[in-house]
């Protein structure tokens, strides 16, 4: 039973190592909170979660093999990268056009967390297949499917306590930021796409050599 119950704090500290690592998901999450509110972490992990559920489904069904291959991860990295540098682009473009809003917070958090966890971030499909993929395994071995499905919850519920955090805390300090405040946070928020879209295009590109 023990080794079932560990399994869960073991997923909450896996997931929240890669959540707190910057990425388009955390840029776009902070972009809406400013003008969605709080709604936006919980929405936008729901998303979140809707594709990590199709990933594990892919992996069940096999599909492990393709996703870790050398090809695909390259591909994927790429065509990711690129569609980020010039999401950053237009909305960098649009904020010095009207500071209203980006290109990136017009999609509704459900939208945007579906988005920004498949070909808008190609880590998440990539982590599932190679650490997610791993540790997962391992829970199975250590605790057949119940440890599995704790392992689950823990990691789920490490997204929601994050994002939900982030937004939260955004959401409360908008009124203190004001309008130029505001458009400074956006900005900072499209540049982090386009810098992250560059660094995959680099690293990737790079593997290719």
């Amino acid at each position: 039973m023990f080794q079932t119950l560990v399994q869960l704090p073991i997923g909450f500290f896996i997931a929240l190592s890669g959540a707190l690592i910057p990425g388009p998901l955390l840029a776009y999450t902070v972009a809406k909170s400013s003008t969605y509110g709080a709604r936006t972490g919980p929405l936008a992990v729901s998303g979140h979660i809707l594709v990590e559920l199709v990933v594990l489904s892919l992996l069940a069904l096999g599909l492990g093999v393709a996703l870790q291959s050398q090809a695909f991860q390259v591909g994927i990295g790429l065509v990711g990268g690129v569609l980020l540098v010039v999401l950053g682009v237009l909305s960098i473009s649009k904020l010095k056009r009207n500071s209203g809003g980006t290109v990136i917070t017009k999609y509704h958090p459900l939208a945007g967390g579906v988005m920004f966890s498949t070909i808008l971030n190609p880590t998440v499909i990539l982590w599932w297949a190679t650490v997610g993929l791993a540790t997962l395994m391992e829970a199975f071995l250590i605790a057949s499917l119940a440890g599995v499905v704790f392992w689950l919850l823990g990691h789920f519920l490490a997204d929601f306590s994050w994002f939900s955090l982030v937004s939260f805390s955004v959401a409360r300090g908008r009124r203190v930021l004001g309008t130029r405040g505001h458009h400074i946070l956006l900005l900072v928020c499209s540049c982090v796409l386009l810098l992250l879209g560059a660094y995959f295009i680099a690293k990737y590109g790079l593997s290719m050599l």
